[in-house]
């Protein structure tokens, strides 16, 4: 009863774009940061060294403050803030570990993959 007046060739969907949102590279970009401060710190038998310790903290909490100054999706900045939050949680039970003594391969690799699935969360996967 119908018939398609348009070609074939027009009738083709379109692929579906897997772009990202503006701001999902600063989020990747704070994972890479965090991730990293983990390797650095999180390592068995490596004496803790305040100092450093402190100034990567300082490195990281200015990241996060500039990520969400920047953020111009204002839904966007809570993630950020939360995040943030996150960082210093992880941080703070880092330094508790490390200052004792107490940090295990297992401690590492349980902080990396909550950092994962935490940063995975913020980016709706």
């Amino acid at each position: 009863m119908f018939s398609s007046v348009l070609p074939q060739s027009s009738l083709r969907v379109a692929a579906p774009r897997l772009s990202r949102k503006p701001g999902d590279a600063t989020i990747e970009s704070l994972r890479n940061f965090e991730l990293a401060f983990i390797d650095e710190f999180a390592v068995p038998g490596k004496k803790f060294n305040a100092a450093a310790f402190t100034a990567k903290v300082n490195e990281g909490n200015a990241q996060f403050q500039q990520a969400i100054a920047d953020e111009k999706f204002t839904a966007r900045r809570p993630v950020l803030v939360n995040l943030k939050g996150q960082f210093d949680a992880d941080a703070a039970h880092l330094k508790s570990k490390a200052s004792r003594g107490k940090i295990t391969p297992a401690l590492a690799t349980e902080m990396k993959n909550d950092i994962n699935k935490t940063y995975d969360h913020a980016l709706g996967r």
